[in-house]
Protein backbone atom coordinates (compact mmCIF):
# COMPACT_ATOMS: atom_id res chain seq x y z
CA UNK A 1 0.00 0.00 0.00
CA UNK A 2 1.47 3.34 -0.86
CA UNK A 3 0.59 6.11 1.96
CA UNK A 4 1.31 9.66 0.78
CA UNK A 5 1.27 12.09 4.20
CA UNK A 6 0.84 15.75 3.52
CA UNK A 7 2.05 18.48 6.41
CA UNK A 8 1.78 21.85 6.76
CA UNK A 9 5.18 22.98 8.33
CA UNK A 10 8.96 21.78 8.72
CA UNK A 11 9.25 22.59 12.51
CA UNK A 12 9.07 20.11 15.79
CA UNK A 13 6.92 21.66 17.26
CA UNK A 14 3.08 19.68 18.68
CA UNK A 15 1.57 18.60 15.84
CA UNK A 16 5.07 18.22 13.71
CA UNK A 17 5.93 15.80 16.52
CA UNK A 18 2.10 14.04 16.00
CA UNK A 19 3.11 13.68 12.43
CA UNK A 20 6.45 12.15 12.98
CA UNK A 21 5.41 9.14 15.09
CA UNK A 22 2.08 8.77 12.95
CA UNK A 23 4.28 8.29 10.00
CA UNK A 24 6.17 6.20 11.61
CA UNK A 25 3.24 4.00 12.59
CA UNK A 26 1.82 3.84 9.10
CA UNK A 27 5.07 2.34 7.53
CA UNK A 28 3.39 -1.03 9.76
CA UNK A 29 0.83 -0.80 6.72
CA UNK A 30 3.03 0.58 3.54
CA UNK A 31 5.44 2.25 2.07
CA UNK A 32 5.03 6.33 3.31
CA UNK A 33 6.35 9.07 1.65
CA UNK A 34 5.97 12.77 3.77
CA UNK A 35 5.12 15.58 1.86
CA UNK A 36 6.19 19.22 3.54
CA UNK A 37 5.33 22.46 2.01
CA UNK A 38 8.08 25.23 0.28
CA UNK A 39 5.36 28.56 0.80
CA UNK A 40 7.30 29.04 4.18
CA UNK A 41 11.28 28.96 4.56
CA UNK A 42 11.76 26.87 7.50
CA UNK A 43 15.56 26.90 7.53
CA UNK A 44 16.91 24.31 9.86
CA UNK A 45 14.16 22.03 8.45
CA UNK A 46 14.11 20.21 11.76
CA UNK A 47 10.82 17.69 10.83
CA UNK A 48 12.83 16.40 7.87
CA UNK A 49 15.99 15.56 9.11
CA UNK A 50 13.58 13.84 11.82
CA UNK A 51 11.97 11.72 9.03
CA UNK A 52 15.22 10.93 7.70
CA UNK A 53 16.76 9.93 10.78
CA UNK A 54 14.08 7.19 10.77
CA UNK A 55 14.12 6.08 7.29
CA UNK A 56 11.03 7.67 6.46
CA UNK A 57 10.99 9.35 2.82
CA UNK A 58 9.88 13.10 2.53
CA UNK A 59 10.38 15.52 -0.07
CA UNK A 60 9.54 19.20 -0.15
CA UNK A 61 6.55 20.45 -2.65
CA UNK A 62 4.28 23.68 -3.73
CA UNK A 63 1.55 21.95 -1.15
CA UNK A 64 -2.22 23.95 -1.66
CA UNK A 65 -1.71 24.93 2.21
CA UNK A 66 -4.35 26.71 3.40
CA UNK A 67 -2.95 29.92 5.76
CA UNK A 68 -4.88 32.99 6.49
CA UNK A 69 -2.36 34.89 4.17
CA UNK A 70 -3.62 33.09 1.15
CA UNK A 71 -7.61 33.52 1.62
CA UNK A 72 -7.57 37.50 0.42
CA UNK A 73 -8.34 37.77 -2.88
CA UNK A 74 -4.94 38.56 -4.44
CA UNK A 75 -3.93 35.35 -3.26
CA UNK A 76 -6.26 33.27 -4.66
CA UNK A 77 -4.44 32.48 -8.33
CA UNK A 78 -1.86 31.10 -6.38
CA UNK A 79 -3.52 28.58 -4.11
CA UNK A 80 -5.66 27.51 -7.49
CA UNK A 81 -2.02 27.17 -8.97
CA UNK A 82 -1.03 25.25 -6.02
CA UNK A 83 -3.95 22.85 -6.24
CA UNK A 84 -3.43 22.03 -9.47
CA UNK A 85 0.51 21.18 -9.76
CA UNK A 86 -0.66 19.14 -6.64
CA UNK A 87 -3.66 16.74 -8.30
CA UNK A 88 -0.96 16.31 -11.44
CA UNK A 89 1.19 15.54 -8.27
CA UNK A 90 -1.40 13.02 -7.43
CA UNK A 91 -2.84 11.56 -10.77
CA UNK A 92 1.43 10.01 -11.95
CA UNK A 93 1.66 8.80 -8.27
CA UNK A 94 -1.72 7.33 -7.23
CA UNK A 95 -1.44 6.96 -3.59
CA UNK A 96 -3.64 4.42 -1.80
CA UNK A 97 -4.72 6.31 0.96
CA UNK A 98 -3.41 10.30 1.12
CA UNK A 99 -2.82 11.16 5.28
CA UNK A 100 -3.62 14.98 6.12
CA UNK A 101 -1.92 15.98 9.35
CA UNK A 102 -4.02 18.83 9.87
CA UNK A 103 -7.12 20.39 8.77
CA UNK A 104 -5.05 23.33 6.57
CA UNK A 105 -4.00 20.72 4.35
CA UNK A 106 -8.07 19.59 3.37
CA UNK A 107 -8.11 21.62 0.02
CA UNK A 108 -6.02 18.04 -0.86
CA UNK A 109 -9.02 15.87 0.09
CA UNK A 110 -11.18 16.42 -2.97
CA UNK A 111 -8.25 16.36 -4.85
CA UNK A 112 -7.41 12.89 -3.76
CA UNK A 113 -10.64 11.69 -3.94
CA UNK A 114 -10.35 12.43 -7.56
CA UNK A 115 -7.74 10.06 -7.96
CA UNK A 116 -9.18 7.20 -6.03
CA UNK A 117 -7.08 7.55 -2.94
CA UNK A 118 -8.90 7.03 0.22
CA UNK A 119 -8.81 10.06 2.58
CA UNK A 120 -7.94 11.24 6.53
CA UNK A 121 -7.51 13.82 8.14
CA UNK A 122 -6.04 14.38 11.44
CA UNK A 123 -7.43 17.95 13.15
CA UNK A 124 -5.69 19.57 15.43
CA UNK A 125 -7.37 22.95 15.07
CA UNK A 126 -10.55 24.30 17.01
CA UNK A 127 -12.93 25.36 14.14
CA UNK A 128 -15.57 28.18 14.39
CA UNK A 129 -18.22 29.25 12.52
CA UNK A 130 -15.94 30.44 9.80
CA UNK A 131 -13.89 26.99 8.93
CA UNK A 132 -17.21 25.54 9.11
CA UNK A 133 -18.23 26.87 5.92
CA UNK A 134 -14.98 27.19 4.21
CA UNK A 135 -13.54 23.41 5.19
CA UNK A 136 -16.83 21.49 5.99
CA UNK A 137 -17.35 20.54 1.99
CA UNK A 138 -14.01 19.08 1.58
CA UNK A 139 -13.99 17.20 5.22
CA UNK A 140 -17.11 15.45 3.41
CA UNK A 141 -14.46 14.25 0.84
CA UNK A 142 -12.42 12.42 4.01
CA UNK A 143 -13.08 8.75 4.33
CA UNK A 144 -11.97 9.67 8.15
CA UNK A 145 -11.95 12.32 10.46
CA UNK A 146 -9.51 12.15 13.59
CA UNK A 147 -9.68 14.74 16.29
CA UNK A 148 -6.99 15.33 18.97
CA UNK A 149 -9.37 15.99 21.73
CA UNK A 150 -13.14 15.95 22.89
CA UNK A 151 -13.22 20.13 22.45
CA UNK A 152 -11.85 19.61 18.73
CA UNK A 153 -14.08 17.12 17.98
CA UNK A 154 -17.37 18.46 19.21
CA UNK A 155 -16.91 21.44 16.79
CA UNK A 156 -16.62 19.43 13.34
CA UNK A 157 -19.82 17.88 11.44
CA UNK A 158 -20.13 14.46 11.01
CA UNK A 159 -18.65 11.00 12.44
CA UNK A 160 -15.13 11.97 14.45
CA UNK A 161 -12.54 10.05 15.95
CA UNK A 162 -11.24 11.52 19.56
CA UNK A 163 -7.58 10.07 19.39
CA UNK A 164 -5.30 11.50 21.75
CA UNK A 165 -1.64 12.56 21.15
CA UNK A 166 1.12 10.79 22.70
CA UNK A 167 4.58 11.16 23.04
CA UNK A 168 7.70 9.10 24.60
CA UNK A 169 9.25 11.29 27.49
CA UNK A 170 12.57 11.92 26.96
CA UNK A 171 15.33 11.20 29.85
CA UNK A 172 16.65 14.27 32.08
CA UNK A 173 19.49 14.10 33.85
CA UNK A 174 19.13 15.67 37.40
CA UNK A 175 22.46 17.70 36.72
CA UNK A 176 20.96 19.26 33.60
CA UNK A 177 17.60 20.43 35.23
CA UNK A 178 20.11 21.67 38.63
CA UNK A 179 22.10 23.55 35.81
CA UNK A 180 19.01 25.26 34.01
CA UNK A 181 18.02 26.93 37.47
CA UNK A 182 21.27 27.60 38.34
CA UNK A 183 21.58 29.46 35.20
CA UNK A 184 19.25 31.77 35.84
CA UNK A 185 20.04 32.44 39.32
CA UNK A 186 17.01 31.37 41.12
CA UNK A 187 17.89 31.41 44.50
CA UNK A 188 17.15 28.09 47.02
CA UNK A 189 13.36 27.60 47.59
CA UNK A 190 11.76 30.09 45.27
CA UNK A 191 9.67 28.59 42.81
CA UNK A 192 9.60 28.30 39.11
CA UNK A 193 7.23 28.97 36.64
CA UNK A 194 7.52 28.10 33.12
CA UNK A 195 5.62 29.11 29.56
CA UNK A 196 7.13 27.62 26.55
CA UNK A 197 4.80 27.60 23.06
CA UNK A 198 5.07 30.07 19.93
CA UNK A 199 4.31 33.53 21.22
CA UNK A 200 1.23 33.68 18.98
CA UNK A 201 -1.39 36.72 19.71
CA UNK A 202 -3.66 34.14 21.29
CA UNK A 203 -1.19 31.78 23.60
CA UNK A 204 -2.24 34.25 26.37
CA UNK A 205 1.55 35.67 27.08
CA UNK A 206 0.04 39.47 27.57
CA UNK A 207 -2.75 37.83 29.88
CA UNK A 208 -0.21 36.11 32.06
CA UNK A 209 1.89 39.05 32.22
CA UNK A 210 -0.92 41.15 33.04
CA UNK A 211 -1.66 39.14 35.98
CA UNK A 212 2.03 38.95 37.08
CA UNK A 213 2.31 42.34 37.41
CA UNK A 214 -0.83 42.06 40.05
CA UNK A 215 1.48 39.41 42.31
CA UNK A 216 2.70 39.96 45.88
CA UNK A 217 4.86 37.04 46.30
CA UNK A 218 8.51 37.74 45.41
CA UNK A 219 9.28 33.93 45.35
CA UNK A 220 8.37 33.03 42.16
CA UNK A 221 10.34 33.17 39.14
CA UNK A 222 8.87 33.33 35.81
CA UNK A 223 10.40 31.86 32.51
CA UNK A 224 9.31 31.94 28.79
CA UNK A 225 10.59 29.80 26.20
CA UNK A 226 9.43 29.99 22.64
CA UNK A 227 9.66 33.08 19.70
CA UNK A 228 7.22 34.91 17.48
CA UNK A 229 5.52 32.64 14.71
CA UNK A 230 6.87 32.92 11.51
CA UNK A 231 3.20 33.99 10.36
CA UNK A 232 -0.04 35.24 11.82
CA UNK A 233 -0.38 37.72 14.53
CA UNK A 234 2.06 37.56 17.42
CA UNK A 235 3.25 39.15 21.07
CA UNK A 236 5.98 40.92 21.47
CA UNK A 237 6.91 39.24 25.18
CA UNK A 238 10.28 40.92 25.20
CA UNK A 239 8.37 44.59 24.90
CA UNK A 240 5.74 43.14 27.75
CA UNK A 241 7.99 42.06 29.84
CA UNK A 242 10.12 45.26 29.68
CA UNK A 243 7.13 47.17 31.11
CA UNK A 244 6.25 44.95 34.28
CA UNK A 245 7.89 47.24 37.72
CA UNK A 246 10.47 44.17 38.58
CA UNK A 247 11.29 42.33 35.56
CA UNK A 248 14.01 41.00 37.52
CA UNK A 249 12.01 37.40 37.76
CA UNK A 250 10.99 37.43 34.59
CA UNK A 251 13.60 35.16 31.98
CA UNK A 252 12.85 35.19 28.40
CA UNK A 253 14.88 32.46 26.86
CA UNK A 254 13.86 32.20 23.84
CA UNK A 255 13.58 28.88 21.27
CA UNK A 256 15.23 25.65 23.14
CA UNK A 257 15.65 22.42 21.88
CA UNK A 258 16.24 20.93 25.44
CA UNK A 259 12.01 21.90 26.94
CA UNK A 260 12.28 18.87 28.26
CA UNK A 261 15.08 19.80 31.06
CA UNK A 262 13.30 23.01 31.54
CA UNK A 263 10.22 21.85 32.36
CA UNK A 264 11.36 19.38 34.58
CA UNK A 265 13.73 22.58 36.40
CA UNK A 266 10.39 23.79 36.34
CA UNK A 267 7.83 23.41 39.17
CA UNK A 268 4.89 23.89 37.54
CA UNK A 269 3.83 24.71 34.04
CA UNK A 270 1.74 27.45 32.53
CA UNK A 271 -0.83 27.40 29.69
CA UNK A 272 -2.59 30.38 29.97
CA UNK A 273 -4.15 30.53 25.94
CA UNK A 274 -6.84 33.15 25.29
CA UNK A 275 -9.28 30.82 22.82
CA UNK A 276 -9.48 26.79 23.02
CA UNK A 277 -6.02 25.09 22.41
CA UNK A 278 -7.13 22.02 20.73
CA UNK A 279 -4.43 19.91 22.67
CA UNK A 280 -1.30 21.97 23.40
CA UNK A 281 1.82 19.98 24.06
CA UNK A 282 3.87 21.20 26.47
CA UNK A 283 0.89 20.44 28.52
CA UNK A 284 0.92 16.77 27.84
CA UNK A 285 4.79 16.94 28.31
CA UNK A 286 4.64 18.71 31.69
CA UNK A 287 2.32 15.91 33.28
CA UNK A 288 4.95 13.13 30.95
CA UNK A 289 7.79 14.89 33.09
CA UNK A 290 5.85 15.31 36.29
CA UNK A 291 4.96 18.56 36.78
CA UNK A 292 1.55 20.07 37.91
CA UNK A 293 0.01 22.31 35.00
CA UNK A 294 -2.00 25.31 35.42
CA UNK A 295 -4.14 26.62 31.86
CA UNK A 296 -6.83 27.99 31.14
CA UNK A 297 -10.31 25.87 31.25
CA UNK A 298 -11.12 25.80 27.41
CA UNK A 299 -10.53 23.37 24.71
CA UNK A 300 -8.14 20.35 25.10
CA UNK A 301 -6.44 21.69 28.53
CA UNK A 302 -9.83 20.15 30.11
CA UNK A 303 -9.02 16.24 28.38
CA UNK A 304 -5.04 16.89 30.21
CA UNK A 305 -6.15 18.92 33.38
CA UNK A 306 -8.04 17.32 36.50
CA UNK A 307 -8.64 20.44 38.52
CA UNK A 308 -7.09 19.89 41.98
CA UNK A 309 -5.66 16.73 40.94
CA UNK A 310 -3.30 17.38 38.81
CA UNK A 311 -2.98 21.34 38.70
CA UNK A 312 -5.52 23.79 38.14
CA UNK A 313 -8.04 25.69 35.55
CA UNK A 314 -8.42 29.35 35.34
CA UNK A 315 -11.01 31.02 32.87
CA UNK A 316 -9.57 32.10 29.74
CA UNK A 317 -8.18 35.77 29.71
CA UNK A 318 -9.47 36.13 33.25
CA UNK A 319 -6.29 38.24 34.52
CA UNK A 320 -7.49 38.10 38.08
CA UNK A 321 -8.25 34.77 38.33
CA UNK A 322 -4.37 33.91 36.66
CA UNK A 323 -3.27 36.54 39.72
CA UNK A 324 -5.25 34.38 42.24
CA UNK A 325 -3.70 30.87 40.81
CA UNK A 326 -0.62 32.15 40.88
CA UNK A 327 -0.59 33.33 44.08
CA UNK A 328 -1.82 30.23 45.58
CA UNK A 329 0.70 28.39 44.10
CA UNK A 330 2.03 26.03 46.90
CA UNK A 331 5.34 23.91 46.76
CA UNK A 332 4.16 20.91 48.57
CA UNK A 333 0.67 20.92 46.35
CA UNK A 334 2.61 21.20 42.98
CA UNK A 335 4.69 17.74 43.62
CA UNK A 336 1.40 16.05 45.09
CA UNK A 337 -0.33 17.06 41.79
CA UNK A 338 2.66 16.80 39.54
CA UNK A 339 2.98 12.98 40.82
CA UNK A 340 -0.68 12.82 39.82
CA UNK A 341 -0.09 14.04 36.52
CA UNK A 342 2.33 11.62 35.82
CA UNK A 343 0.07 8.93 36.52
CA UNK A 344 -2.77 10.48 33.91
CA UNK A 345 0.18 10.39 31.58
CA UNK A 346 0.92 6.55 31.94
CA UNK A 347 -2.75 6.37 31.25
CA UNK A 348 -3.96 8.30 28.65
CA UNK A 349 -0.75 10.15 26.91
CA UNK A 350 2.01 7.03 26.05
CA UNK A 351 3.03 6.75 22.85
CA UNK A 352 1.75 3.18 22.93
CA UNK A 353 -1.52 4.43 24.03
CA UNK A 354 -1.87 6.80 20.78
CA UNK A 355 -0.46 4.28 18.58
CA UNK A 356 -3.02 2.03 19.75
CA UNK A 357 -5.96 4.24 19.22
CA UNK A 358 -4.25 5.67 15.92
CA UNK A 359 -4.19 2.05 14.48
CA UNK A 360 -7.88 1.50 15.35
CA UNK A 361 -9.09 4.23 14.40
CA UNK A 362 -7.67 4.16 10.95
CA UNK A 363 -8.07 0.00 10.65
CA UNK A 364 -11.14 0.64 8.43
CA UNK A 365 -9.21 2.71 5.77
CA UNK A 366 -6.11 0.65 5.89
CA UNK A 367 -7.60 -2.86 5.88
CA UNK A 368 -9.10 -2.74 2.43
CA UNK A 369 -5.55 -3.15 0.55
CA UNK A 370 -5.55 -2.14 -3.04
CA UNK A 371 -3.67 -4.93 -4.31
CA UNK A 372 -4.03 -3.88 -8.04
CA UNK A 373 -1.62 -1.00 -7.94
CA UNK A 374 1.82 -1.23 -8.70
CA UNK A 375 4.65 -1.48 -6.44
CA UNK A 376 6.68 1.52 -5.15
CA UNK A 377 6.68 4.93 -3.42
CA UNK A 378 4.91 7.66 -3.78
CA UNK A 379 7.14 10.33 -5.71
Amino acid sequence: MRILAIHPSDELYGADRVLLEAAGILTGSGVVHVLLPLDVDYPEHLLTQALEQRGIAVSHADLPILRRDYLRLRALPGLARRSWRTWAGLRRSRPDVVYLSTSAALLVAPLARLVGARVVVHVHETWGRSERLLLGPMLRACTAVLAVSAAVAERLPGSVTVVHNGFEMPEVPPGDAAAVRSGLGVPPGALVALVASRWNAWKGHDVLLQAWAGLSRPDLHLVILGAPPPSGGSVDVPALVSELADPGRVHVVGPRDDVAAWVRASDVVLVPSTRPDPLPTIAIEAAGLGRAVVASADGGLRDIVEAGVTGALVAAGDVAGWTAALEALDAAVLTRQGGAARDRFERMFTLAAFAERFTAALTPVLGDGTAERSEGEVR
